[in-house]
């Protein structure tokens, strides 16, 4: 994919340095050391609530409660009595603490490891989720690297208390411990088995070692001399939500509500469940998610290696419900499913790269390839046609038939209208056909012995059928609406590139960007619309998540602001720019602009698959990007530990903003020599 503007890197290099501290990093929240108990925080109305830094960009939660699912329990602990939540943010753990020790935090909101130690200085919240810890690595007789402040560090002491040591940072993630192993600067590592199985599963050579024998809980922390503050926490939290639970359960309706939580199955795709920008997204998880919480029920994705899997998971009870796209079939209600009433209606359709398939006289001669394993095969092997025309079987997923018949490499497929949508409005390449007759409905599945539970999706489903809630998910993963505003050019005909100029020149110093970087990525993010609104809300000229404004210190409820919402802008793409800090200035500008696009996680598993297809982890065009859109498959997403991402759109993002980029410099250069 070899690009124009190859003498970029050196204009870029030029003119970047590093970063201002207080531009690239989060801001902390200062705040006032009170140490009072409960009845003082009630007086005062505000609560303060600890929690690490950027914590949902690097986590996509295979099973379990997510980063963002914490969150909203303690914020909702503070919705119940009335307390107005002031989020304070630490770098670290040992940051988690201090600022709960000084008083300037009443509660560290954290998945903590209780340990003897630890309770001598803080007091522990009842637990919320308890595990082992593995040893992973590739050998138990080496080099160990576990992270100053964590647990691991008395775990490692206790098991292996003559092991070297080598000293890794302080904020290093599961995934770069797997990095590290890979590389060989450490041999082993100990983390929690719901992080280490994620990295033994995305990192080659990593290898689960041993088990401890010690089952750890891990609770919120609150200070020792706020005995009323853990009462009134303590007792939310048995009331909505306590310990873990069997993994293995079969449970129906009446659990469900007396454990206040509901498992939902599914697999890591476009319209089902994945992480964006670190918004956990997706029209079934949303959907889902929608019932949850009128029914006031935590909501835990289980994510399954496929959809044969489903099935199997939800009959052995590792969730409740199956929310993944499904379409009712003898075959699968014979396996002990029920379905819910559809949810949605849907056509399959047709879809080529060139002229479309607009009846079933024009089927004849093509072929049409499809997942055997799909209600499409047995579609296709139904349908009465003039003539005959040949069915193609391919084991792989939708989104990787698309990509062949977008790239030429399939002639045509059959697939659900809302697939077909949405595939095509981020690959101009692809035709929609003749969407066949009658309407499907997709429903979701439960055991057939949850009869309780599947009356309770089918009420809510009868209520908000077609409904607003409804409605606005559908508009806002199948309706195209990205294809409009490429429609808008703005012709550069004086040394003016935008608006905004004024605005963005010193704030890209400051970070150390070309100015003229940041406009170009302006016109991609919004089209110099600071009115623009994306569909996972995202918000302003830089189309900046409320989230990430809140990270770096700008009110989410000003983006729309030119200054305000530019400013977000540049200090993510700066942050994102140091997830890369061994890498070449000029490199670091493309991979951060990918990891803008798609956060640093999904960026990070595409530089790991690049190294293990032998391509160069270090450069972005022609290396990684190859890399990010095998992202987009079951295969390599499965094994990758952020899981899918639309490898397709980072990669045109990415080249996008550097053509436009290359295209105002030289521009620049012919205004210079006059």
């Amino acid at each position: 994919m070899v690009r124009p503007f190859g003498l970029l890197l050196v204009a870029v290099a030029a003119s970047a340095c590093r970063p201002d501290p207080e531009v690239a990093a989060p801001l902390a929240v200062v705040a006032p050391q009170l140490t009072g108990d409960w009845a003082e925080i009630i007086e005062r109305g505000t609560i303060r609530l600890a929690r690490r830094s950027w914590t949902g960009f690097e986590t996509l939660p295979s099973q379990g409660l997510s980063t963002e699912q914490y969150r909203r329990l303690a914020e909702g602990f503070a919705a119940r009595h009335g307390l107005v939540v002031d989020w304070v943010i630490a770098a670290d753990m040992a940051e988690i603490f201090a600022v709960l020790d000084e008083g300037r935090a009443d509660i560290a909101v954290h998945n903590i490891t209780v340990l003897p130690s630890r309770e001598e200085r803080v007091a522990f919240s009842v637990p919320l989720t308890r595990s082992r810890e593995w040893v992973i690595g590739r050998r138990e007789d080496g080099v160990f690297g576990v992270a100053a402040g964590t647990a691991y560090v008395e775990s490692l002491a206790a098991h292996y208390p003559d092991a070297d040591r080598a000293p890794v940072p302080d904020d290093a993630d599961p995934v770069t411990f797997g990095t590290l192993i890979e590389t060989g600067e450490i041999d082993a590592t100990i983390m929690d088995e719901a992080a280490a199985r994620v990295v033994v599963r995305a990192s080659p050579g990593v290898e689960k070692i041993r088990e401890l024998p010690e089952l750890h809980e891990h609770a919120w922390a609150v200070r020792k001399t706020n005995p009323r503050l853990k009462e009134a926490l303590d007792g939310y939290l048995r009331e909505r939500h306590s310990v873990d639970e069997q993994v293995l359960a079969h449970r129906d309706w009446p659990a469900v509500q007396d454990a206040k939580r509901l498992r939902m199955l599914t697999v890591n795709a476009p319209t089902t469940y994945y992480l964006w920008r670190g918004e956990l997204l997706g029209y079934e998880y949303e959907l889902v998610r929608l019932f949850a919480d009128a029914h006031d029920l935590e909501l835990e994705v289980v994510v399954a290696r496929d959809t044969n899997a489903l099935i199997d998971d939800l009959l052995a009870g590792r969730g409740d419900l199956i929310a993944a796209g499904l379409t009712p079939t003898p075959p699968r209600e014979a396996r002990g499913l029920s379905f819910s009433r559809p949810y949605l209606s849907i056509r399959e359709t047709f879809v080529t790269a060139a002229a479309p398939i607009t009846d079933l006289a024009g089927l004849a001669g093509r072929r049409i390839v499809v997942n055997p394993a799909t209600s499409h095969a047995a579609t296709l092997r139904t349908l009465t046609v003039p003539q005959p025309f040949a069915i193609d079987h391919v084991e792989q997923s939708t989104a990787a038939i698309l990509s062949g018949v977008a790239d030429g490499t399939y002639d045509a497929t059959l697939v659900d209208g809302q697939h077909a949508e949405l595939a095509a409005t981020f690959d101009e390449e692809l035709t929609l056909g003749l969407a066949l007759e009658p309407a499907q409905g997709l429903a979701w599945a439960v055991r057939e012995n949850s009869v309780d539970l599947l009356r309770e999706l089918d009420a809510f489903i009868d209520e908000n059928y077609r409904g607003y809630a409804f409605n606005v998910l559908r508009n806002k993963y199948f309706v195209n609406k990205r294809r409009m505003s490429r429609q808008r050019e703005h012709r550069v005909t004086s040394d003016v590139l935008s608006p905004y100029d004024d605005i963005v020149r010193p704030l890209a110093q400051t970070a150390g960007f070309d100015w003229r970087l940041v406009v170009a990525q302006m016109y991609q993010e919004s089209g110099f619309d600071p009115d623009r609104v994306s569909f996972a809300g995202a918000r302003g000229l830089l189309q900046v998540l409320p989230s990430t404004a809140e990270e770096v210190g700008i009110d989410p409820g000003r983006l729309a602001e030119p200054e305000m919402g530019i400013t977000a802008g540049v200090k993510y793409l700066a942050w994102t720019r140091e997830r890369f800090p061994n890498l070449p200035v000029g490199e670091q500008l493309w991979f951060a602009l990918a990891a803008y696009n798609a956060g640093p996680g999904h960026v990070r598993d595409g530089r790991r698959l690049a190294a293990r297809l032998g391509l160069d982890s270090s450069l972005w065009f022609d290396n990684v990007e190859r890399a990010m859109l095998k992202l987009a498959e079951p295969e390599y997403a499965r094994s990758a530990a952020h899981g899918y991402v639309r490898g397709t759109e980072v990669v045109q993002y990415v080249g996008d903003i550097r053509d436009r980029f290359g295209a105002y410099v030289e521009y620049f250069r012919t205004l210079d020599r006059g």
